[in-house]
């Protein structure tokens, strides 16, 4: 099976649910700098309580942000609803 890396993932689920790195960064208290270093090429993976943040700001596991197994999502909501839901939670 081959994996995708951190940064592959990371850049796949920000652009299937249409978050920018504001608003990731915005969620997470994480700098769009350290975000958008994650995004290039040849990073490294975040420490795990980053990586957590970052998960669970994408409603995913750190396991599917590291190893990008489908499975291992923790839900699949349309990027429609979430956005609805990140607008009324403010």
């Amino acid at each position: 099976m081959l994996f995708m890396s951190f940064r592959e993932n990371l850049k796949d689920e920000m652009e299937y649910q249409g978050i920018t790195l504001k608003e990731l960064s915005a969620q997470t208290a994480i700098s769009k700098g350290t975000l958008s270093n994650y995004l290039k090429e040849n990073c490294s993976v975040p420490a795990a309580d980053v990586a957590v943040k970052i998960a669970q700001a994408l409603g995913v596991t750190v396991e599917y942000l590291v190893l990008g197994e489908i499975t291992a999502k923790t839900e699949q909501k349309d990027p429609i609803q979430k956005s609805l839901s990140r607008l009324s939670s403010r």
